[in-house]
């Protein structure tokens, strides 16, 4: 069966994804903040696509969306661009085969991301000055990594599947409705099952 070359119809959804990151960012960021904690859209765009298992596309997306979160927010310039291209990086290594996509082993990796990079982000403004208080830095780090896991969902369920709707999936022209074109297992008959009507 022959299959259409997806790459350009993936690098379209990468823009797409990182210039809807990048307005949720600009836009909706600023303006909720739930215990100090507000949502990153352009770590969990990085941490979505890092999740797809190419580096080099990981380390890209992860240096160029901390370096807008970096000047769009009042932190050091380059701060969050290193820790969104080193988390992007690891998570490219870890992730791959099984990680794309939404699933349980996706958002626990991405969750696991999110709160590496703000926890690590406030400790780092803590010691360069910008906070005054670790705890106050911890927990505004924890909240941020929270509500960020929670904005990787949209981003984890389109980057993974290659389409802008969240779903499709391979099947053969003239298939039944599961006759084998899905990606979940069904339950086996025995061989000497007869099916009655």
């Amino acid at each position: 069966m022959p299959y259409a070359n997806t790459a350009p119809q993936r690098h379209q959804i990468v823009f797409i994804l990182a210039v809807v990151a990048a307005v949720l960012q600009v836009a909706l960021a600023p303006q909720i903040s739930i215990l100090g904690g507000r949502f990153n859209f352009m770590l969990a765009f990085a941490l979505a696509i890092a999740l797809r298992g190419d580096g080099a596309q990981a380390v890209y997306a992860g240096f160029f969306s901390g370096l807008f979160y970096d000047l769009t927010a009042t932190v050091p310039v380059g701060l969050m661009a290193l820790l969104t291209m080193l988390a992007s990086f690891a998570l490219s290594s870890i992730g791959g085969a099984g990680t794309s996509g939404f699933s349980g082993a996706s958002l626990r990796l991405a969750a696991a991301g999110a709160l590496a990079v703000s926890i690590v982000n406030g400790i780092v403004l803590v010691v360069l000055g910008a906070e005054g208080n670790l705890l106050i830095s911890l927990g505004h780090g924890l909240m941020t990594a929270i509500l960020t896991s929670i904005a990787c969902i949209p981003f984890l369920m389109v980057a993974g599947t290659g389409s802008l709707l969240g779903g499709g999936s391979f099947s053969r022209p003239g298939a039944r409705a599961g006759s084998g074109g899905s990606r979940f297992k069904q339950a086996s008959k025995p061989r000497g099952a007869r099916r009655f009507r």
